[in-house]
């Protein structure tokens, strides 16, 4: 089985609204390994979702423990686009934390979900390069922030689904729904939204015997 363990949105304060607006995590379980089956019960006990076992072994092995979806939006600024691509309004950043808080919270979260355990593999699951490539690297530069390790590399699910099915999505997550005859959750450009679609597409692929393998490059 795969459950959303955790979804969290990070807003930007106004300066930096024109080049980030959303950032979403949601944590699945990628599947059951021997030995690491109890830990996986309580951690999806402890969110609620009461999953048993025997389903979550209906997935293939995979190399990971967990997946890490992720999904950052940005405004276009040229041509500007009305309303907002995103669906966020400047009232909704005001008064929220800096970038610098947001990662700091998210370690936190990554060390307490047991994530940053050298023997729990794990990974982050994006449509595209550009959100850990370009787009945090770019928004940490440009404040001196450091970028963690574990953003350095990821699963870039467009590629992922070109290997699995032959053909490239050349419209991202609307050409992988079609592909796999899924219902596309949400409106197209919402970082929850776009995560929950990310998630489905893993688990059809899963279903199916995909084996997810890292493909970006080492920095």
């Amino acid at each position: 089985m795969i459950a959303l363990l955790h979804t969290g949105a990070a807003k930007f304060p106004q300066n930096l609204l024109p080049r980030a607006r959303q950032a979403v995590c949601s944590l699945l379980p990628a599947g059951v390994l021997k030995g690491y089956g109890s830990i996986v019960s309580r951690k999806l006990a402890s969110h609620g979702f009461g999953a048993s076992m025997a389903a979550m072994s209906s997935f293939p092995p995979q190399r990971y423990h967990y997946f890490l979806v992720l999904d950052f939006e940005a405004t276009c600024d040229k041509p500007q686009i009305h309303p907002q691509l995103t669906g966020i309004i400047q009232g909704m950043v005001d008064g929220q934390p800096s970038l610098q808080q947001v990662l700091e919270r998210v370690d936190e979260w990554m060390a307490k979900e047991g994530l940053l355990d050298p023997s729990v593999k794990s990974i982050f699951v994006t449509c595209g390069d550009w959100d850990l490539k370009v787009m945090l690297p770019g928004q940490c530069q440009y404040l001196g922030l450091p970028v963690a390790d574990y953003f350095k590399q990821w699963i870039n699910l467009k590629k992922a689904y070109s290997f699995a099915m032959g053909s490239w999505p050349k419209n991202g997550l609307l050409d992988m729904n079609k592909g796999l005859n899924l219902q596309h959750i949400g409106r197209p450009h919402s970082g929850i939204d776009d995560c929950k679609n990310i998630a489905n597409i893993m688990k059809t692929l899963a279903h199916r015997g995909f084996i997810f393998k890292q493909t970006s490059k080492p920095f």
